[in-house]
């Protein structure tokens, strides 16, 4: 499949026809930060405000909704997705891409993306390729960004990218998921500390980055919101991607690591989340939870137009991921079917 029919993944969209962030909108730290770490990336984001409980009018909540299990600020979050989702409806976006405002990925995001589509379409076994729609509109969630995804424990194929740098070792990740036992074993060449892989998801969590199509995004607000919701909106999101407890089955792709993380500035944990409510004396270092060459943590190098990145393992070099790359010269590996 040629390169060219990827070209729009390059453009400020990213290949998709919309992107759009949710925040609170006194929350000018993190728009101010996700804004500028777009900029840096080529990429613009329209923002959505996010859901305040008390926003939430008790006639419009979805039916199954147990407030003793799904505290207030978790049902604040749902709404403000499917905000975002209606709007995509509404808008009639063909596909968009919905990020959370603490959402961090690699300096190469442009680069995965683009192998993470061959990758798509080879398991698909897509013949054509619009480059207007370099992802296709034939999916309904691509789970590019959380702290979880899997396969069901029968699939059998999958696409793997080998020796890719902008995977963090095992040891490092704060998710879990991925490769099946069974693909560990027949296949032990694809480490696991340094293969990507993408497949069929039915299992996510964290909704850190995500895309949906217009199906896709009517399927889930039609599920969450006009049916029931008993759970957060990413455990839901989850049983559409499995089918399970009497949920329609949707189609969901991922790739495992997630290529959308999140961060965390150093200091105090009160002010990393709008839905926990942190300890104001519980003090941390920065964090890039999944990414190596996280655009957050080399944010100045980037904006001073700087040609050297940083691995956040500083002290760690392996033969697949160096400390330090010129991230211009970066040439991101080629992945191929597994079947």
């Amino acid at each position: 499949m040629a390169d060219s029919v990827f070209e729009h993944i390059q453009n400020n969209t990213l290949g998709f026809e919309h992107i759009y962030a949710i925040s609170m909108k006194e929350r000018t730290d993190k728009r101010d930060f996700l804004t500028l770490a777009a900029s840096v990336s080529g990429f613009n984001v329209e923002w959505l405000d996010g859901v305040r409980p008390d926003d939430l009018h008790p006639k419009a909540m979805p039916d199954g909704l147990n407030p003793a299990l799904v505290k207030p600020t978790v049902v604040a979050c749902w709404r403000a997705h499917m905000n975002a989702l209606v709007n995509v409806i509404s808008n009639g976006y063909s596909t968009a891409l919905i990020l959370e405002d603490d959402a961090d990925w690699d300096v190469s995001l442009k680069s995965q993306l683009g192998e993470f589509a061959r990758g798509l379409h080879s398991l698909k076994g897509t013949k054509f390729v619009s480059q207007e729609a370099p992802y296709g509109i034939d999916w309904d969630l691509l789970w590019i960004g959380g702290c979880a995804s899997g396969p069901d424990a029968n699939e059998t194929s999958f696409y793997a990218i080998p020796m890719d740098p902008t995977v963090p070792r095992a040891h490092h990740r704060a998710t879990w998921g991925g490769p099946t036992e069974q693909w560990k074993q027949q296949y032990p060449e694809l480490a696991e500390d340094s293969t990507r892989f993408i497949y069929r998801a039915e299992m996510g969590c964290c909704v850190f980055g995500y895309a949906v199509t217009t199906k896709g995004a009517r399927k889930i607000v039609s599920a969450l919101s006009i049916d029931h919701l008993d759970k957060p909106v990413d455990d839901a999101l989850s049983e559409l991607c499995a089918g399970a407890n009497g949920r329609h089955k949707i189609e969901c792709w991922a790739p495992f690591p997630n290529l959308i993380g999140t961060y965390r500035k150093a200091g105090s944990a009160s002010r990393d989340s709008d839905i926990e409510s942190n300890n104001a004396a519980e003090f941390h270092e920065e964090l890039a939870w999944n990414m190596v060459y996280s655009t957050r943590r080399n944010i100045h190098q980037l904006v001073a137009g700087g040609e050297t990145v940083y691995s956040q393992w500083k002290d760690e070099d392996v033969p697949w991921s160096s400390k330090a790359m010129k991230h211009r010269e970066f040439a991101y590996p080629t992945g191929y079917l597994v079947s």
